[in-house]
């Protein structure tokens, strides 16, 4: 995780998984330059959930992409948090990988999509379906200035902009490659990568492999003694015989 801060500008700060605390204190990770920032107002840290902020009871509210937050929200790397007269950027430890995507030749298996999170289409899915073109002269924000490409192909997700203007994860590029969960900003509009099978595969993949199985090199000869099923067998013929004759003796 890095915090870059907009407004006012300053050197970002590498801080891993955190916690890091942003306020106004002397002990504080950050310590915001304009006004508007309490004693630890905000907790950053990331956990099994993802990426957590944390608001201190009875400080100001604070904006992520302009929504107010007044106790806890999930994060995307790309989110902008807004803490006063202070605006931070959260990114990535590091840029995506730069790869040019290659053009689709029957896609990886499942369906990849991208999910808007922002504006009036919040919540709709874009399918990618090999090739997913965006904005200038495309169906999908076409008042932006530049064309982006999203693609499916063997080689993975790949992302292509005509311009360094477009974010993936909160790093300017112009050519990514992809992983699910990763958000890409176009201007106003924010969209998060969806490929549920390509998740699953990638956990599998990071799964521990399995302990080594010995071959069976033959059946051992049992030399414990069965004695067990003849103590069963002896008590019911001698329960089967006492009731033959309570019976017999009765009539």
């Amino acid at each position: 995780m890095r915090v870059v801060s907009i407004h006012p500008s300053r050197d970002p700060v590498a801080c891993g998984e955190g916690p890091v605390y942003i306020g106004s204190a002397q002990g504080d990770d950050i310590v915001p330059a304009a006004a508007g920032a309490e004693p630890h107002h905000v907790m950053l840290a990331a956990d099994a959930r993802g990426l957590l902020l944390a608001v201190k009871p009875g400080c100001q509210r604070v904006y992520v992409n302009a929504r107010a937050v007044r106790e806890q929200a999930l994060l995307h790397y790309g989110d902008t948090v807004t803490l006063g007269a202070n605006k931070f950027l959260v990114t990535a430890d590091s840029a995506p990988p730069d790869r040019p995507p290659a053009e689709a030749r029957g896609g990886q298996p499942g369906r990849v999509g991208l999910r808007i999170v922002s504006g009036t289409a919040s919540g709709q899915v874009l399918p990618v379906a090999g090739t997913l073109r965006l904005g200038a002269g495309t169906r999908y924000f076409g008042e932006l200035a530049y064309g982006y490409k999203v693609t499916q192909s063997d080689a993975g997700l790949g992302f292509e902009s005509d311009s360094a203007s477009a974010r993936v994860n909160g790093w300017r590029c112009q050519a990514a490659k992809l992983s699910p969960g990763d958000q890409i900003v176009l201007g106003e509009h924010r969209l998060i990568v969806e490929a549920p099978a390509l998740q699953y595969a990638a956990r599998v993949a990071a799964l521990p492999p399995p302990p080594p199985v010995e071959p069976l090199t033959g059946a051992q000869p049992d030399d414990t003694p069965h004695t067990e099923i003849w103590w069963l067998i002896g008590a019911a013929v001698v329960l089967a015989a006492a009731i033959a004759l309570s019976l017999y003796f009765r009539w």
